[in-house]
């Protein structure tokens, strides 16, 4: 069935078949977005912003990033082609890549409507610590009730457009157009991570209904670089001139990005004794656990958290995954992106069961996972225990049912083919 053929209200998206699984193929691209910075400046030496003196890379730090990002890879993959086959899912249920479509009310766009009203009421406490004015990051008041509450609202706010877009009410797209321009407000104050997790969402929504085509993404991203730039360009007051628009400069949003979230991956390879070979495995079940907590009722978690002591890897905000794997479980931290890729694999086949399990993989694939790449473990886990209890209250709404049981009919008209991962 091609995606002219699936009627819009339809109850199921039928995913593409091909040689990988979705989630394989964001990953991938994650992965590429993160490491080909590294490699421009490795390679030619890209200065602009001072990422060169930042990340100070040689060959053979570069070398030991290479295999690193390649172990990552592979071993997700193989968790992701994994996973039916141990058990954790029906072999039968392979062929049958369907996410279901949410079927939302009036009760879902009241919520909708309540949570936007509260996000405005945290950027408005926000004025009051001088966000606006200058990078959140740079103010040093990146944490705090007020910054927390703030950034549970737009996560709130990007899950609900989710929600929206993998939706059968009619135009889906342009309400989630909205509720992305209102979720914009966060470049203001320089939290860009909103902005790029909706455009990943975009992009994965294209390429389930098979509209996804290489001038739309080259678009997509070319659409998402100028946005990044202009912002940059106005929080820097930097003068409109002939040399503003080089082609340094133009990509710059995307060189800071893989950069500056990975110079704590570049310090973890270039000083190996600050972390145990063995790693420290039960120290991040406790940061999870630590960082899952509302702050109201731990203040103090910043103190507990193990991985707080590395935070000079990591001057310029972010903290690259790669790096807390190395720190949390040394040389097996294949293991971790392994499990990840389990994970992913059980999602996708739990997907086609009910709204619920849709929305959370496609959370799953288009939040966690970039979080994971530019955040580290312990931020994309509270996020996701976020998502789910967000969720659950849009179940106590009866807007999603736990179960559904996949049309035969439908069945039939799914195609199977073999994927990688």
């Amino acid at each position: 069935m091609t995606s002219n053929q699936q009627p819009r209200n339809s109850l199921l998206f039928i995913v593409p078949n091909g040689p990988a699984a979705p989630h394989s193929l964001v990953f991938v691209f994650l992965n590429l977005v993160y490491y080909v910075p590294l490699l421009g400046v490795a390679l030619f030496s890209y200065s602009e912003g001072g990422t060169s003196a930042a990340a100070a890379l040689d060959f053979d730090v570069m070398k030991k990033i290479t295999y690193i990002y390649l172990l990552g890879t592979l071993a997700f993959l193989c968790g992701s082609r994994l996973s039916p086959f141990i058990g954790l899912a029906n072999t039968r249920l392979i062929s049958h890549k369907v996410l279901r479509s949410f079927r939302l009310t009036k009760r879902f766009m009241l919520l909708c409507g309540v949570m936007v009203g509260l996000f405005v009421v945290s950027k408005l406490l926000l004025r009051g610590i001088g966000v606006y004015s200058e990078y959140a990051f740079d103010t040093g008041r990146m944490t705090g009730g007020v910054w927390s509450f703030s950034m549970f609202c737009s996560e709130s706010l990007l899950l609900l457009s989710i929600v929206v877009l993998f939706s059968t009410t009619r135009r889906n797209v342009l309400w989630f157009m909205i509720l992305t321009a209102i979720n914009g407000i966060n470049l203001l104050h320089g939290t860009r991570v909103f902005f790029v997790i909706a455009g990943i969402a975009f992009c994965f929504y294209l390429y389930v209904r098979r509209q996804l085509t290489f001038k739309i993404a080259m678009a997509a991203f070319g659409g998402a670089l100028l946005v990044g730039y202009l912002v940059f360009l106005s929080r820097s007051q930097l003068d409109v001139g002939d040399r503003t628009w080089s082609l340094t400069r133009l990509i710059s949003p995307l060189m800071f990005e893989g950069i500056f979230s990975q110079l704590s991956l570049v310090g973890a390879v270039r000083h190996p004794e600050i972390w145990m070979w063995s790693g420290s495995p039960h120290h991040f079940f406790l940061d999870a656990v630590y960082f899952a907590v509302p702050r109201v009722f731990l203040v103090e978690k910043d103190q507990l958290l193990f991985m707080d002591r590395f935070g000079d890897l990591s001057p310029l905000g972010a903290f690259s995954g790669y790096a807390q794997g190395l720190i949390y479980f040394g040389v097996l931290f294949p293991l971790f992106y392994f499990v990840l890729g389990i994970t992913a694999g059980w999602l996708q086949r739990h997907a086609r069961r009910s709204e619920l399990w849709s929305v959370i993989y496609v959370y799953f694939v288009c939040d966690f996972l970039f979080r994971v790449m530019r955040d580290g473990y312990v931020v994309p886990i509270k996020m996701l225990f976020n998502a789910v209890a967000i969720l659950l209250c849009i179940c106590s709404l009866g807007q999603v049912r736990s179960r559904f049981a996949v049309p035969v009919s439908a069945s039939r008209r799914l195609g199977s083919s073999a994927q990688i991962g």
